[in-house]
């Protein structure tokens, strides 16, 4: 019989992860994203903010660009504004089949709506996606990568995948102090992240595969920490401490107080990273 590896087991773990609560953070965010707002400049409501991430990544598309991938793409709600504004041709993947199956009612509800792109969905890994995908323009992934394991092999297939010349974008926490800070634990155990890396750490495992990190953008002060909400859960965790290992809701809100304290504290940023796929690699 095969053994399972320790990759294999996470990844199996982040599956159930999504396909258990994704129902549950829709309900605790809006416009159907499961990522953080950004009250970036000119941002003045909510949806905006849910959706300025994805602006983010509009920006970065080139005006010859037209394949474009989302590594980690939820319910499909970035592909969906990317192809509604621009005539790419967005391919969403997601290791969570529950998101697949809702990203394409969305894209389903949405194919009457004006709008030049186009969108389709599969579920995969982004650790090892599908060999027929190539000649990419753009990567994008919001809020996954941490999800990563090895990271290495995240950059490895976002490689493979790009076109010489072509963009990778990482929106998502980075390491910016101590490694060692105990909260850290509680964060990539609850939101099943290992791939918590220094922006060092990230463009050394990048440059390897050809990818050179050009932009390193600090968008921590776009985040509103400690809502409502936050303070809510916060006050929660000695009931919520007691329910880890048994709901993996429970470790969410143990793992995203942990995030709360990480980027008060300075252990973490939340950040843009921006590679080219260098045409002179292999």
């Amino acid at each position: 019989m095969a053994r399972t590896t320790t990759s294999e087991a996470h990844r199996a773990g982040v599956r159930r992860y999504y396909d258990r609560n994704t129902w549950k953070f829709l309900l605790s965010g809006s416009q159907r994203a499961i990522h953080r707002e950004l009250w970036g400049p000119g941002v003045t409501n909510r949806r905006e903010a849910v959706h300025h991430a994805h602006a983010l990544v509009l920006a970065e598309l080139g005006p010859d660009d037209r394949r474009v991938l989302d590594l980690g793409c939820g319910v499909g709600t970035a592909a969906l504004y990317l192809a509604a504004r621009r005539p790419v041709e967005v391919v969403g993947v997601s290791i969570s089949p529950d998101q697949i199956r809702r990203a394409e009612r969305h894209a389903a509800a949405a194919a009457a709506g004006p709008g030049p792109g186009q969108v389709r969905f599969a579920v995969a890994d982004f650790t090892a996606l599908p060999s027929d995908l190539a000649g990419v323009d753009l990567a994008f992934a919001i809020e996954s990568f941490v999800h990563a394991d090895p990271a290495a092999a995240f950059f490895r297939e976002a490689a493979r995948v790009l076109r010489p010349g072509g963009t990778l974008v990482v929106i998502d926490d980075v390491l910016a102090g101590d490694a060692s800070h105990p909260r850290l634990d509680d964060f990539r155990s609850g939101w099943h992240a290992p791939s918590v890396l220094s922006v060092a750490e990230a463009a050394r495992l990048a440059r390897v595969v050809g990818l050179e990190l050009v932009e390193s953008r600090d968008l921590s002060a776009m985040q509103r920490l400690s809502r409502p909400r936050d303070r809510l859960i916060h006050l929660a965790q000695p009931l919520l401490r007691l329910g880890r290992g048994r709901s993996m809701w429970a470790d969410s809100m143990v793992g995203g107080d942990a995030l709360q304290a990480c980027h008060l504290g300075g252990v973490l940023e939340y950040r843009l990273l921006r590679f080219v796929r260098r045409a002179d690699h292999g």
